[in-house]
């Protein structure tokens, strides 16, 4: 029993919900400009929650057959989830997402309902494509637009989160790609991550965190009225870069497993001083 609830802990992928539930958190405290209620504050997590669930179970039942040769530990393969579980997570996690989104607006749905799709879609048609980043650009870049339509108006500012976020988009597609070159190399799965090669796909990782740290601090001045948060940003960002590769030169392995949540870190620092940036102008 207790290595099927471990598994069922597992299978949605635990980290990335982690990280983007801490980002909903952080963006909510701000569009809010304080403490947004217990309410309105946990319909905005759970919904999150129920999306994130959907993605992360539907990945797996998608991942389920080439998981079973590559990864056989993994809780579909190694039979502590069943495909009905697995679904059963899907819908009671899409289900979720619906019903405390409406708790809002009906905008705070379709726009849920969009980057869960996304999400969705990834694993779909475009995870093993050289396309795989697309669906990230659309839903990450999505997030704080989301709840700020939840709980305050959207500041025209917001929306060149879009423009600046592309490479860092790309950044964080690529940092949780890395850990799975080599099997899906052995799976003739050609992700933009295998088709690079691990050293180009881990350089062009750190480059594309760099480069959106440097967009966002260099257009600051110019779209926001208060640009030392995305400056401010924008060093955590080049921080988290910096510490991920010392991390790779002293255990390589330990470097590929802690880029995603280096780089998603740093996605969601500049998201963040971005954000602070515009509600403090």
């Amino acid at each position: 029993p207790r290595q099927v609830a471990r598994a069922y802990l597992v299978l949605p992928h635990a980290v990335p919900i982690i990280v983007v539930l801490a980002a909903t958190a952080a963006f909510a405290l701000i569009a809010a400009g304080g403490w947004p209620g217990l309410g309105p504050f946990t319909w905005l997590l759970g919904a999150m929650f129920g999306g994130q669930l959907a993605i992360g179970a539907i990945n797996e039942l998608v991942d389920a057959d080439l998981d079973a040769v590559a990864k056989p530990d993994k809780p579909i393969p190694a039979g502590l989830v069943s495909r009905r579980g697995a679904w059963l997570v899907a819908i009671g996690g899409l289900a979720l997402m619906t019903i405390l989104s409406l708790r809002f607006s009906r905008d705070v749905f379709l726009l849920g309902a969009l980057g869960t799709a996304a999400g969705i879609a990834y694993s779909l048609w475009f995870k093993r494509t050289i396309w795989s980043w697309l669906p990230y650009l659309v839903a990450l870049p999505l997030l704080p637009i989301w709840v700020w339509t939840a709980l305050s108006q959207v500041p025209p500012g917001l929306f060149a989160i879009y423009p600046i976020g592309a490479a860092a988009v790309i950044a964080v597609q690529l940092a949780q790609s890395l850990p799975d070159i080599d099997a899906d190399r052995r799976t003739n799965v050609r992700t933009l991550a295998v088709a690079l090669g691990a050293s180009r796909a881990r350089r062009l990782c750190w480059a594309a965190m760099i480069l959106a740290a440097l967009l966002a601090a260099a257009l600051a001045p110019w779209l926001t009225g208060h640009p030392a948060p995305v400056w401010i940003a924008a060093i955590v960002a080049g921080a988290l870069v910096g510490l991920n590769a010392l991390i790779w030169a002293r255990a390589p392995r330990s470097g590929v497993m802690t880029c995603f949540p280096c780089l998603a870190a740093a996605a969601v620092s500049l998201g963040l001083g971005w954000a602070i940036a515009l509600v403090s102008s």
